[in-house]
């Protein structure tokens, strides 16, 4: 009977030793019950000498299970996760993270205790997210940060977050519009604001959440430079992707649209493009639904989204013989991340320019040597 307490009309089994405390058994003591008690202590004993007892799974009553840490459900765990990391990142993650531990992807996993968790569980739970390599990154690497967080709070029995590892995503090549093709879809869009934002995007190379938030204070005329330094992601106005500002020389078509548009937005608020509603935008979903996609099925040419217009304006300054530091600080990319996007393109523009340029070079030496004799 060592271990097992008769109270009243109920049994109390004595974990105190272990760290726990007296727990109770809704359950009379009868002699059989408590030879089930004992059976049950021994039971529990050996589950925590193995360190795979969660107080909640057979006490679920008791006023230690809160301050039990193996026995918080992911749900408990992803929260607390959550608040912690609420300080250290943009809004718009923060977002992000939130939506994807509350998706279907975890609804299996809300309940349940993290001590039950280990490699199958988790081998399992990959194996089930989408295939596509993004996605499933996307998805993971959330995963991965709760369950490093809750390894490091000694809530797992062992460090599963080192199991969870990226795949490598194979981005698709950009598809540019050539620009009879950037004319024929300008000409096919509902209205003239629509065709002003797009031609703007076609012509500036801004990303779609830098181009809704540009406000007229960063529009510089007389240099012809707009200043990009703001963008909205998730509704929610932040730094640019890169987190650094950038100055951006303007095309003589994209001051054009700079100048129509001031008689429809300058005087209606601080945005340069406003939806029909006169809004600006907090997401790139207005002008894509309400714009490019229609004119996209209207031109007849081959579907593509509305990020190629930054694709275009990248390879157009190439073709133009535009340096390709020039157009990677236009589109404030790194050098590197310019030429490994591009490269296609930037050899293409580059075919037969250098030898044409060492010709010449040698034809002038050959001449002033001519000359000097």
């Amino acid at each position: 009977m060592s271990g097992v307490i008769v109270r009243d009309r109920h049994l109390q089994i004595d974990l105190r030793a272990q760290g726990f405390g007296r727990e109770r058994l809704e359950i009379e003591p009868t002699p059989v019950n408590i030879k089930y008690a004992e059976r049950l202590r021994l039971e529990i004993l050996g589950k925590i000498e193995r360190g795979t007892f969660a107080l909640g799974d057979y006490f679920p009553n008791s006023p230690r299970v809160a301050k039990d840490a193996p026995s918080m459900t992911w749900a408990e765990v992803a929260a607390e996760w959550k608040k912690v990391k609420r300080g250290e990142i943009e809004h718009s993650t923060a977002h992000s993270y939130a939506q994807t531990l509350s998706s279907k992807h975890f609804t299996d996993w809300q309940g349940l205790r993290m001590n039950a968790l280990d490699y199958r569980a988790l081998m399992a739970k990959l194996a089930a997210l989408p295939q596509h390599p993004k996605t499933w990154n996307n998805i993971a690497s959330v995963l991965s940060m709760v369950l490093e967080y809750a390894s490091k709070a000694k809530l797992l029995r062992e460090p599963l977050h080192q199991h969870v590892e990226m795949r490598r995503a194979k981005k698709p090549l950009p598809d540019p519009f050539t620009l009879e093709e950037v004319e024929l879809m300008l000409s096919k869009m509902r209205n003239d604001r629509g065709r002003l934002y797009y031609e703007f995007a076609f012509f500036s190379g801004l990303r779609p959440s830098e181009q809704i938030a540009l406000r007229w204070s960063k529009v510089d005329f007389k240099r012809g430079t707009v200043t990009i330094d703001t963008a909205f992601t998730r509704s929610a106005e932040k730094g640019t992707k890169t987190g650094v500002s950038r100055e951006v020389e303007l095309t003589g078509r994209a001051l054009a649209v700079l100048e129509e548009q001031r008689a429809v937005s300058h005087l209606a608020g601080d945005h340069v493009f406003l939806g029909m509603d006169n809004l600006f935008y907090t997401t790139t979903k207005g002008p894509l639904d309400g714009w490019w996609k229609p004119a996209m099925k209207l031109s007849g040419l081959r579907h593509r989204d509305a990020r190629q217009t930054r694709h275009t304006f990248a390879t157009v300054c190439l073709h133009a013989g535009s340096t390709p530091a020039w157009v990677a600080r236009q589109l404030g990319h790194s050098v590197e991340m310019f030429y490994r996007v591009y490269s296609k393109w930037i050899e293409a523009a580059d075919a037969g320019s250098e030898v044409r340029r060492l010709n010449s070079f040698l034809s002038g030496q050959k001449t002033g040597t001519q000359t000097g004799t």
